[in-house]
């Protein structure tokens, strides 16, 4: 039996429907809610309606008491006790705050707790419309205020879930297109892997060769108690989780009760697990750094570009720790904002004087160096036109591209096709012809007296890239340019303190005003911390050491000539180059790698393959880098581990 209290003057039942508008509209101008659809929630309307017409609209048994009071009959109060809802009624009375369709609707669609009416309905009409009343039972407003604030919380929470779902399965969307890349790359041999070492002062060229962290990972003790706790955590959160969907069907009236209690419990268990998966994954991170010092064995380097053994030299490393001990380990800011220290100053006279240039600026690396200069020139000369040889480096590509000035590109060390290109260009149009001393991949040598003596009939500057000669070549290392006695005739010249010096950066040197064009208009160089002085000073050390001394680089060409003899006479494809590198031609991306990976695992020789886009398709090689820390032995075991391996992968018979 389900009973309504009521007066003859005023229904309790517009007053719900008023206090159900009260409580709902403030909330739904506030935020958005979820609101239950499709065919069960239309069944529910449906089921919620009919009884509740029902209900309003029943035969009522009254009992009547008049109190009469003398000469007041007019005045009698009627009051209906009790509204008894018979099922076996006969007279209806429409009762004008009967729900409609779309009042039922209405609430269905903008009730947070619709969906817990709606099963309940289902499984018990008489006690869902008991439910459905006490959800509309007038309440005070302080009371009202905070149910408000308790299911807007728990809305814009499902609201944050939802967005947060939506936006990772986005993300899945960015993530396969990554790793599409990453599984052509490796179907076609390019992708990259790198091999981590330990370099050993003293022992150069042997490292120490240590496995891919990865191979190191192994459940720790604190990992196991990691998921130990989150299992017994995860089995808690289910049964409560069941608990409470029990007496959501069971009892609205407690589920608003502990809503607030509930998000907050939520929340607090959201928050655990996170932090505990968080917890996890940075102690994985920590137990793979400590594992990383597992040695696994010893290798020869062979792809170093510290030609000269200088990273290991004494003079180097005691400028570099008495620099950091006196002046710190960082420089402090930008060239602009207190980080030109005086070792940056007297690494820049270092570099001028060793190219015989009026100033030098030091850059973070070469490849900055190349682009910025540049583009620094491209500002500087808007009318431009950029010749550029068609295997200069990509650092160089790049800066032409982002000078956006109008660039013709002519075969490699092509004399004649470059000078068709000037010749059919304005002379009166500004021209900067870009080109390399020595090219590290193919191991060439520009014909830079050639290139200087069209600049000089056509009217154009020149840049040249001496990256892989400085401290190599010329009577005080400053690259191909001393050694041809060409110094002068070069307008622009950069290097690298990273390969044949050891260190670490790059530069570029010129005149004041193209230096000081650069200073100003380079944001690699205005926007970005300097090198550290302990690395400027370990870098003015190695050049001011090898402007000197010569004993270096005779050994170099020496050991050099000495493999290139020794690969030749083992019949290996090396190219004969008149520089210092020595490529071994493979011919095959995936095969270059295989041949990598076996030369390190079988004979403890590490090579690195080179691909494209390093390299055209087709020609991928082996870049033998010999220098004065290579003795004989270590030598003859490099041929006698390419022997094998050429005959191991089918390239040659015996």
């Amino acid at each position: 039996m389900y009973r309504i209290m009521f007066n003859s003057s005023q229904t309790v039942l517009p007053q719900i429907a008023n206090n159900l508008i009260g409580r709902i509209c403030p909330i739904l101008s506030r935020g958005s809610f979820s609101t239950s659809t499709g065919g069960a929630i239309n069944s529910a309307i449906n089921v919620a309606n009919s009884s509740l017409s029902n209900i309003l609209s029943s035969t009522t048994t009254t009992t009547t008491t008049t109190n009469t009071a003398a000469n007041s009959s007019t005045n009698a109060n009627t009051t209906i006790t009790t509204a008894t809802v018979a099922n076996n009624t006969t007279t209806n009375v429409i009762h004008p705050s009967t729900l409609t369709p779309e009042n039922a609707k209405d609430f269905f669609e903008k009730c947070p707790f619709a969906n817990v009416v709606e099963e309940g309905i289902k499984k018990d009409q008489e006690k869902g419309l008991e439910v459905l009343s006490e959800l509309m039972k007038p309440t005070n407003k302080q009371l009202i205020v905070e149910e408000q604030e308790t299911i807007l919380s728990e809305m814009i929470e499902m609201n944050e879930i939802k967005t947060m779902e939506t936006l990772n399965n986005g993300k899945q969307q960015y993530q396969s297109s990554f790793q599409g890349v990453i599984t052509n790359l490796k179907e076609e041999g390019r992708y990259r892997v790198f091999t981590t070492i330990q370099r050993q002062v003293g022992s150069f060229p042997y490292a120490k060769r240590y496995q891919s962290a990865q191979e190191y990972i192994t459940p720790s003790k604190i990992d196991i108690e990691c998921e130990e706790e989150e299992e017994e955590e995860d089995q808690l959160n289910n049964n409560n989780n069941n608990y409470n969907r029990n007496n959501e069907e069971l009892n609205v009236l407690n589920f608003k009760k502990k809503s607030s209690s509930s998000s907050s419990s939520s929340s607090s268990t959201n928050n655990k697990t996170q932090s505990k998966s968080t917890k996890k994954f940075y102690k994985n991170k920590l137990n793979e750094v400590n594992k990383l010092e597992q040695i696994q064995s010893s290798v020869a380097v062979w792809c170093s570009n510290d030609y000269l053994g200088m990273g290991q030299h004494p003079i180097v490393i005691n400028e570099m720790t008495s620099c950091i001990k006196k002046m710190g380990a960082g420089s402090g800011g930008t060239r602009n904002i207190s980080g030109t220290t005086s070792e940056h100053v007297k690494l820049e006279m270092e570099l001028a004087d060793l190219h015989g240039k009026e100033n030098a600026l030091v850059f973070g690396s070469c490849y900055i160096a190349n682009v910025n200069a540049v583009t620094s020139i491209a500002a500087a000369m808007p009318n431009c036109m950029i010749f550029s040889d068609a295997k200069n480096h990509a650092s160089l590509i790049e800066g032409i591209r982002n000078s956006k000035l109008d660039k013709k590109v002519f075969r490699h060390n092509d004399i004649k096709h470059l000078e068709d290109l000037l010749a059919a260009a304005d002379p009166s149009r500004p021209k900067l012809i870009i080109f390399e001393s020595v090219y590290s991949m193919d191991g060439t040598i520009a014909p830079i007296k050639e290139i200087c003596d069209l600049a000089d009939k056509y009217n154009a500057l020149t840049f040249i890239d001496e990256v892989h000669a400085v401290g190599l070549y010329g009577e005080r290392g400053a690259g191909v340019c001393e050694r041809d006695n060409l110094m002068d005739r070069v307008d622009i010249i950069s290097g690298t303190l990273g390969k044949a010096f050891g260190v670490f950066g790059g530069y570029i040197a010129a005149n004041k005003e193209i230096v000081d064009t650069i200073r100003c208009l380079s944001p690699g160089f205005i926007f970005t911390t300097s090198i550290p002085p302990s690395i400027a000073a370990g870098a003015r050390a190695s050049v001011a050491y090898l402007k000197g001394s010569v004993l270096e680089r005779t050994q170099h060409q020496e050991r050099t000539n000495k493999l290139k003899q020794m690969l030749k006479d083992a019949s290996l494809p090396v190219l004969d180059t008149d520089s210092h590198i020595v490529p071994l031609m493979v011919g095959d991306s995936v095969l270059c790698k295989k041949m990598s990976d076996y030369l390190l695992s079988n004979h403890s020789i590490y090579v690195q393959p080179i691909n494209y886009p390093t390299v055209a398709k087709g020609t991928e090689r082996f870049r033998l880098t010999p220098s004065p820390v290579h003795n004989d032995e270590s030598m003859k075991k490099l041929v006698e581990g390419m022997k094998d391996c050429w005959i191991r992968f089918g390239l040659r018979k015996n």
